[in-house]
């Protein structure tokens, strides 16, 4: 996670397996910044440019924007990745390397999967600019209600799903929120980072909780083979996040200890929208 914190700097929290807080991996001065995954995007050496720099190994990327200025807006959602600087705005598909130009008046934009939301603060529309064919073309998605006015994003009266593509908003009915989807194709199924660890023990109080961090909300099962090739415990489950957090307690199937030595691990995920196809991943941890 990424915040600005006191004193004009920005800090980047790691929230680890266990759900008991976050520790600081990173202070550095407040710009426009964002990241998604293992991948800090901010305002590159020279105008025009943003940087990628991958948190795990080091490594930096470098994109061209085009504009002739350093952004002050960078978002960031699965290979999309916007921008907005003296007056202009874009956003760049890092899988297609296209840059496509969206429109930057009306206020602050959400950058959500496939599309912006931005709030007119004159009509109180709330425009859905969908860019995910490579041409930018926008629509009114609701006449927000002009009563009970606020100043609009995430901080105000809407918000968008960046792993969903879903948009909730206030309907001018005290204490009511009503949810609707946005209409634009969701991207496939992919992992955003893992802390797939091999642990020198497990059991029912302390079990092996690996995370893989997807790009959207999935179903899912987890197939734990030894080294005789016998699948020995399959788990399944299904995130109410994007987040898979299986435990095994280090049984088999049948309830029985499943022994020490090398396991292969193989995570089969399934999207819950249905869109696209079951993402796979398999890896190796040791038990003992």
């Amino acid at each position: 996670m990424l915040y600005n914190g006191s004193s004009g700097k920005q800090r980047l929290v790691d929230f680890p397996r266990a759900a008991t807080g976050g520790e600081t991996t990173l202070t550095r001065d407040r710009t426009a910044a964002a990241v998604w995954g293992q991948t800090l995007w901010t305002p590159g050496s020279t105008q025009g440019s943003v940087s990628g720099r991958n948190l795990k190994t080091g490594t930096t990327t470098t994109l061209a924007t085009g504009a002739p200025c350093t952004p002050t807006d960078i978002q960031a959602v699965n290979t999309w990745l916007y921008w907005t600087c003296g007056g202009t705005a874009g956003v760049y598909d890092r899988a297609t390397n296209r840059k496509i130009t969206v429109p930057a008046d009306h206020g602050p934009a959400r950058l959500a999967d496939g599309f912006l939301l931005r709030e007119n603060r004159t009509t109180h529309e709330l425009l859905l600019t969908d860019f995910h064919t490579g041409t930018a073309t926008t629509r009114t998605l609701v006449k927000l209600p002009a009563t009970d006015q606020n100043t609009g994003g995430s901080n105000g009266r809407w918000a968008v799903d960046r792993f969903g593509g879903h948009i909730a908003y206030l309907n001018g009915t005290y204490g009511e929120v009503s949810i609707v989807a946005g209409g634009v194709p969701t991207s496939p199924l992919a992992q955003m980072e893992a802390q797939a660890y091999s642990p020198s023990v497990i059991g029912r109080s302390m079990p092996w909780s690996p995370v893989w961090q997807l790009n959207k909300p999935s179903t899912w099962t987890l197939t734990l083979t030894n080294a005789s090739g016998t699948v020995v415990r399959t788990l399944t489950g299904a995130s109410t996040g994007a987040a898979v957090r299986p435990a095994w307690d280090g049984t088999t199937d049948t309830g029985a200890g499943a022994g020490s030595g090398p396991f292969t691990w193989r995570l089969t995920a399934h999207p819950r929208d249905g869109r696209g196809p079951d993402l796979t991943l398999s890896g190796t941890m040791t038990l003992g």
